[in-house]
């Protein structure tokens, strides 16, 4: 039995997420704003498909943690993440950027991860199981950068990750870590 999709992509997604740690705390701001509208670039070139036949290659790793709505569009909500972030790095400070980016991989990587594989009480598309997986999982990935300030921002954060919404949380999330982590 191979490692299921869902499995995949959150495990991508909390690794990935995170990743972008590494630009925020070793790049100059304007080098770091430079790197992640290069990476901003690149995604879109994933999303509107438009080197597919030249890196196939690529492409079929891309697929293999995408979901089937997403086919047409690979890769959209990293581009959505991508885009959440970068606005983090250029409106907040690096110190609360990094909150933005923590509750987003962490939490919503959980929440998914939890919510697809136990999740029995939905809440909309969602799952309670999945909101305290975010709760729990934020708050302890938070707690070493804000203290007691991570339960609050973490069931914000689950807040927003549960609600229905027109804007895709992979944006919102960054955004509302980072603004949250400056107000306290």
């Amino acid at each position: 039995m191979g490692i299921s999709l869902e499995f995949r992509r959150k495990l991508f997604h909390i690794l990935g997420g995170l990743l972008w740690l590494v630009p925020l705390f070793y790049l100059q701001k304007g080098l770091l704003l430079i790197f992640s509208l290069f990476i901003l670039a690149l995604n879109l070139v994933f999303v509107l498909r438009l080197a597919e036949d030249k890196i196939k290659p690529i492409y079929k790793l891309i697929y293999l943690f995408e979901r089937e709505k997403n086919l047409e569009r690979p890769t959209i909500q990293g581009l959505w993440f991508n885009l959440g972030v970068f606005l983090s790095f250029l409106l907040f400070t690096k110190e609360c950027a990094t909150v933005g980016i923590v509750l987003t991989a962490v939490g919503d990587g959980f929440a998914g991860l939890i919510g697809y594989h136990f999740g029995r009480i939905r809440i909309g598309q969602k799952s309670l199981e999945g909101f305290f997986a975010f709760f729990v999982s934020s708050s302890l990935a938070l707690w070493p950068f804000v203290g007691a300030f991570a339960l609050l921002i973490a069931f914000v954060g689950a807040v927003v990750e549960i609600l229905p919404k027109n804007i895709d949380d992979n944006f919102l999330l960054p955004l509302v870590g980072s603004a949250l982590a400056c107000i306290i």
